[in-house]
């Protein structure tokens, strides 16, 4: 054979013999490395390559295995993704650098998944960053998963520099393994969360298998993975039903409109509430008691919040649930002197207390100057005043009016169960349509004062006894959940939040889980993003000192990501807008889980086979009896996703036997 045949013939082989293998094998000189995807369930840890909730070794599961080669969604060569319409589906593309040389100029590409002739909105792809955790959540020390790296920030790619033919000059984010950015040590995984909204029409999404790929692109050599979506026959309701909310007070309130506004319509997205009961208009009591309101907070920052137009093409809001509606719920500003010191909102006795050492006796004062005629005059007019502007806005059939005061949140004390009582009548007299809500774990002693005014008992996950909880739902009280879901000891129920990034992200959708199998109204959780700023590079999102515990392991708290579901713009290069975690997507998983309960009940006209599915992943998770008790709910997450699954296929076989019938 002629030598340039020769060469000829080598150079075919070098491009066939890969291509027949099934992948386009790296030559010599090439970085080296592989994709793969994994469930949304689960967090990778990008230097050791370890599943962070495998942990067998902690609670009563299975190992989960190799799950890079092979898992629920991913077969090892198809993504298989499941969901109804009006919902989001989700998994993780992971690029695996298996070689020595760094991996640059990454470029990932989903396009639009489509359908004989029908094309789904373009998928939403975030870099998910990752945060260091140096010691267990304080009171987690066996819970917790350790330390390590978590991935959990979630950047939206298109923040990120890819294909540098694009790009002159200096770059600020450019996609690279390892991250020069982010600084993990050793390095060896980057991760891509891949979101992909099914709209609520039938029209734009027609039931059947969509497909698509996963696509990487690195120094010439491209890999895809086939993305085969089944969109079945049902949709979950454009509305949020189950409406749980993170408060923190003062967070929304002090930023920029325009900042607020992408909050806003983030947390609609994941089917969450962001409340915060401080949006205060300003107010002037003249010297013969007369109150004069400025509504222009209302009128201006938040009146498309309460129309729901917020949510629509006018405001950027395409894809998503909630299109169209309103604000769920919001937290009126009424508010009175109480434990913290504040003086409330009308403030209408602090400047007259007589000052003292003793917090109690200023209470006390309180107590009983907020009661007389000249101060009940003033602060029926700001009831009145606001409870008129308000329902010019506002729909309450659509929008829950909730009046929460602060002065008198977690107060164990009968002093503060009478007050409790008297607000709670002043409320129902001058603003019906509001709901009267209060918070913490209260005894038969504190409920039995309070029950006849209270609407909404935002009962401590410590204290939710069901047994208990019935007893009052019988004087119309609504129950809500809050706190911790896990108690591996009783000082757990110091925190009001559920949101631990070193717990295992089944802890995020399990409030929601918790909701439909004690029927509970609805569930809340302290703080939308406390540390918010410093997360980014510091886990360590909540810290304090409690002087008063003395030295014991509690006197020093330290809570990982806790109270803190969204990053702050401006602190990572070239990213300007907030950015969600990896927890608050699984949160909004549990929301959409409660849809599909609420449906296929509705559907059997009873909850027999939901409550059987729910049973098998929701055990006794709260109030005393949990204490201790590591395994009060399924710690595997294939068996959360796979339930899921089965309800969604119960749903679609029950909607066309319906339909026929």
């Amino acid at each position: 054979m002629p030598r340039m045949t020769q060469r000829v013939c080598l150079i075919i082989a070098l491009i066939i013999v890969p291509v027949i293998c099934g992948r386009i094998l790296p030559l010599q000189g090439q970085p080296k490395w592989e994709i793969s995807a994994l469930p949304p369930s689960v967090r990778l840890n990008p230097s050791s390559g370890k599943i962070l909730e495998d942990r067998p070794d902690l609670y009563e599961m299975p190992s989960l295995g190799n799950l890079l080669k092979k898992n629920w969604v991913y077969d090892g060569a198809h993504i298989r993704l499941n969901c109804a319409r009006g919902e989001y589906v989700s998994f993780q593309l992971v690029i695996e650098k298996t070689g020595g040389e760094d991996l640059k100029d990454i470029i990932v590409r989903v396009p639009p998944m489509k359908k004989s002739g029908n094309i789904l909105p373009d998928p939403e792809l975030f870099l998910e960053w990752a945060v260091r955790v140096t010691i267990h959540s304080t009171g987690y020390e066996k819970s917790s998963l350790g330390p390590g790296f978590y991935p959990d920030a979630l950047i939206p790619l298109k923040f990120i520099q890819m294909d540098m033919s694009r790009y002159k000059g200096r770059l600020h984010y450019p996609f690279e393994l390892p991250d020069f950015i982010n600084r993990i040590d050793n390095q060896r995984y980057a991760l891509v969360w891949v979101d992909q909204w099914v709209p609520v029409d039938k029209k734009a999404a027609p039931p059947g298998t969509y497909r698509s790929k996963a696509e990487v692109s690195i120094a010439g050599t491209t890999r895809s993975i086939p993305i085969r979506l089944h969109v079945w026959d049902f949709a979950l309701p454009n509305r949020n039903n189950l409406a749980g909310n993170l408060q923190h007070e003062g967070f929304l309130r002090r930023m920029g409109e325009g900042q607020e506004l992408e909050l806003y319509q983030l947390f609609k997205r994941h089917r969450v509430v962001p409340a915060d009961p401080t949006y205060e208009p300003s107010i002037r009591v003249s010297k013969n008691g007369n109150v004069e309101i400025n509504f222009e907070i209302y009128d201006k920052r938040l009146k498309k919040y309460f129309t729901g137009e917020a949510f629509t093409d006018r405001y950027g809001y395409r894809n998503g649930p909630g299109y169209g509606e309103p604000i769920e719920q919001f937290v009126l500003p009424f508010d009175v002197y109480g434990k913290h010191g504040g003086g409330g909102w009308p403030d209408i006795v602090k400047s007259e207390l007589q000052p003292s050492d003793d917090w109690m006796d200023m209470y006390n004062q309180a107590a009983v100057l907020e009661k007389t005629p000249e101060k009940q005059r003033i602060y029926i007019q700001a009831i009145r005043k606001v409870r008129e502007r308000i329902l010019s806005m506002v729909d309450p059939s659509k929008t829950d009016l909730i009046v929460y005061l602060n002065g008198l949140d977690e107060s164990y004390f009968p002093e503060a169960w009478d007050r409790m009582k008297f607000w709670g009548g002043v409320f129902k007299k001058h603003f019906p349509e509001a709901r009267f809500r209060v918070d913490g774990s209260y005894s038969r002693e504190a409920m039995e004062v309070i029950k006849d005014i209270l609407d909404y008992w935002c009962c401590h996950t410590i204290g939710y006894d069901i047994d208990t909880i019935k007893q009052y739902r019988v004087f119309g009280v609504q129950d809500w959940l809050y706190g911790p879901q896990m108690y591996e000891r009783e000082e757990n129920g110091w925190c009001g939040s559920s949101t631990f990034m070193d717990l295992e992200l089944s802890n995020e959708r399990l409030i929601s889980w918790s909701c439909f199998k004690y029927g509970t109204h609805t569930w809340c959780s302290w703080g939308i993003g406390s540390g918010w700023k410093t997360g980014w590079y510091n886990s360590e999102t909540f810290k304090d000192v409690f002087r008063n515990h003395g030295t014991g392991p509690l006197s020093y708290r330290n809570y990982n990501g806790n109270a803190m579901e969204v990053y702050a713009p401006g602190y990572v290069p070239g990213v300007n807008e907030p950015c969600p975690s990896i927890r608050l997507k699984n949160m909004r998983d549990g929301v959409e889980e409660f849809e599909y309960m609420r449906l296929l009940t509705r559907l059997d006209g009873n909850r027999d086979r939901v409550d059987r599915i729910v049973d098998e992943i929701v055990f006794q998770p709260y109030g005393k009896a949990a204490i201790g008790n590591l395994n009060a709910w399924n710690h595997n997450p294939q068996a959360w996703d796979e339930a899921r699954i089965r309800m969604g296929r119960m749903i679609e076989k029950a909607s066309k036997e319906a339909g026929n019938q």
